[in-house]
């Protein structure tokens, strides 16, 4: 666990190490979010347009005005919101706490795995142990799994010919929930995601 107090002004949260607070996950965006304090009592929470969202209460925020003890998803990161426990410098700073929750493959975590149903590669396993998966081709679609401590998701990160589908649907940049069983559809190949 790690406490961060934020300062009067802006306080930006990413993966790239000039940001305030610094999370090296491949499931933060560069620049993810930022916080901006307006008062003791006053911190808002912006995404800056992160691939993979922040989540309040279980709805992705673009903005939002924190509580105490309001958690945010971050990736595979939580994050608490302290407000009512201000220290003496209270016109200064807030503090945070920062944990990094489970991931895949640690006990505790939802585990998953690919299945290739249709394409070159069918019948083929393939277990999800990296925070964010990637597959497809250029000449299809490329899309990535990202394993968050509430579920797995699945966003395009690269489209070419064909949209990716995710049981018939569109797939679009915009992250969306994956449940067990759903068939993701990249070109020719089908592929079956399963937990458990």
């Amino acid at each position: 666990m790690q406490q961060v107090h934020l300062r009067a002004g802006r306080t930006s949260l990413g993966r790239r190490v000039h940001n305030d607070i610094v999370l090296t996950d491949l499931s933060v965006s560069g620049l993810h979010c930022e916080f901006e304090m307006l008062g003791p009592s006053e911190v808002w929470v912006t995404d800056v347009g992160s691939t993979n969202g922040t989540f309040i209460g279980g709805q992705r925020i673009r903005r939002q005005l924190l509580r105490d003890q309001d958690v945010l998803f971050i990736g595979i990161y939580n994050v608490q919101y302290l407000g009512e426990r201000l220290t003496a410098e209270a016109g200064q700073t807030s503090p945070m706490k920062l944990e990094a929750l489970g991931a895949a493959g640690t006990a505790g975590a939802m585990q998953a795995r690919l299945k290739v149903l249709a394409g070159p590669a069918a019948g083929r396993e393939v277990p999800l142990v990296k925070t964010v998966t990637t597959f497809g081709t250029p000449a299809t679609a490329v899309v990535a799994i990202t394993h968050r401590r509430n579920g797995y998701y699945i966003a395009v990160t690269d489209g070419a010919r064909e949209p990716a589908l995710l049981n018939g649907e569109p797939l679009s940049a915009e992250a969306r929930a994956l449940a067990d069983e759903d068939v993701v559809q990249l070109g020719d190949t089908r592929i079956k995601f399963m937990l458990g």
